[in-house]
């Protein structure tokens, strides 16, 4: 009895202080109400993709500015001490005695060979190629972020028209009830509008689900952890038709060869690969360098001279020269690290080289992706006008006596398929301009076609 007495007394003092923790908790699950623009500059923030890039970019900052110190002289201070111990010291001598050394030493490199220009070439070189690789993996972010925003958007009007849809099967299985009780229709009409109410609400419930999916990885491609609502502005689905009319394949890859950043990427690892060959031919070379030291001692022996003044003046010495290094035979490391360096450029300029065929691939895909899917936007809201006017036509035969429900139920079933067709082909059509951007490296410019100010509310 006294442990329940003892544990009561403890929840009813924790539970003033888990008040503010659930209210807290509350607020971080508040909803995200996000526009396009908002969308993609979430996930810039938050996705783990990005910050890794950033990682990269500052490392090969900080590999400069190691670079950049290589041009300095070095400055050491060293000390020493030590004391002597003797039980029986020989004639003549103190024995015990204590010394101590303190000293500084600088080198300064005259020459090397040009090692540490060309690696500071290379760093320099290495910097703008993680800025590029930043600014491309921005790029794919924004793809992600704005494709998953789009499939949200597409399966909330699916879940739309799947509760329409349900709703009309509701109304009809009244109907067909009815004409069934005053002897109209056959009780497998009932029967089979009944089955058809059913399949409506499993369409509605796998309307859902995907919606709850698109959900979750939007929310993945934003780097927030679900579960969390989200309340998404909606975009107009034709407000990339103007700035992509007339692409031309030529030009859109010639854009491309020009502006994708992981290109310039690669050709910038060229130069840097180039800069490692003559680093490393500089251990052809000899190397010369200033030296500097000074130092100064203390050693008890030196009766009646006390620790500052033998610092300061008895034992003080300094010295400056030339250290002149000539290689002879480094047992082929040399010769190693050249071979090494000239296959790093080969390496590298095969991958430019393969990475712009992809990106004449990449381009090419992307254009006649786009232009399928502005087909298909066409077609299908063709196909969609035609089946509207079939089922009413149908539901109007039906009605009347003059077509069997099988009729209806067809026209019905075109009508719902159409109308997912037509929603789906709206989106993909948005999806894929931005998927041309992304291959030609310019989505930075369509995405700001999609700003809020541009953004149905």
């Amino acid at each position: 009895m006294k442990i329940i007495q003892i544990c009561t007394v403890v929840i009813l003092l924790l539970m003033p202080l888990s008040r503010p923790l659930a209210a807290a908790a509350d607020a971080d699950l508040s909803p995200l109400r996000l526009s396009l623009s908002e969308a993609v500059a979430l996930a810039w923030a938050e996705h783990p993709a990005m910050t890794l890039a950033r990682n990269r970019q500052e490392s090969a900052d900080v590999s400069l500015q190691a670079a950049r110190g290589s041009f300095l002289p070095d400055l050491q201070a060293s000390a020493s001490a030590s004391e002597r111990y003797a039980q029986q010291p020989p004639g003549g001598d103190d024995g015990d005695y204590r010394t101590m050394t303190v000293g500084l030493s600088s080198r300064f490199n005259l020459y090397n060979g040009f090692a540490d220009a060309a690696a500071l070439d290379g760093s320099r070189i290495q910097l703008n190629a993680a800025t590029a690789d930043l600014l491309r993996q921005q790029q794919t972010i924004a793809l992600n972020a704005a494709t998953a925003f789009i499939m949200v958007l597409s399966d909330r009007e699916l879940v739309a028209a799947a509760e329409e849809n349900l709703a009309r099967e509701e109304a009809l299985l009244e109907q067909v009830d009815a004409f069934y009780r005053s002897g109209l229709r056959s009780v497998t009409d009932f029967y089979q509008q009944r089955a058809a109410r059913a399949q409506a609400e499993l369409d509605l419930l796998d309307a859902r689900r995907n919606l709850d999916v698109a959900q979750l990885q939007l929310l993945q491609n934003l780097g927030q952890q679900p579960p969390r609502d989200v309340e998404l502005l909606p975009i107009d689905p034709f407000a990339l038709v103007e700035p992509l009319r007339g692409l031309d394949l030529t030009a859109s890859i010639n854009q491309a060869l020009l502006q994708r950043p992981d290109l310039l990427a690669a050709q910038r690892q060229v130069e840097m690969a180039s800069a490692g060959v003559t680093e490393a031919r500089s251990g052809y070379l000899p190397r010369l360098d200033l030296v500097a030291s000074a130092d100064s001692g203390y050693s008890s022996l030196n009766g009646g001279r006390n620790l500052g003044a033998q610092l300061s003046r008895d034992r003080g010495s300094a010295a400056i020269g030339l250290n002149l290094s000539v290689p002879i035979f480094d047992r082929f490391q040399t010769k190693s690290s050249v071979s090494q360096a000239e296959i790093s450029v080969r390496n590298a300029v095969v991958e430019v080289m393969r990475l712009q065929q992809l990106i004449g691939v990449e381009v090419g895909q992307a254009l006649a992706d786009y232009r399928r899917a502005e087909l298909q936007t066409t077609v299908s809201r063709t196909q969609l006008d035609a089946a509207r006017q079939a089922l009413e036509a149908a539901e109007a035969r039906y009605r009347a006596g003059a077509a069997s429900w099988v009729d209806r139920a067809a026209a019905r079933a075109s009508f719902v398929s159409s109308q997912a067709t037509e929603v789906q082909a709206r989106h993909a059509l948005l999806q894929q301009g931005l998927a041309v951007g992304h291959a030609r490296g310019d989505l930075q410019l369509l995405l700001a076609r999609l700003t809020p100010g541009k953004e149905s509310e």
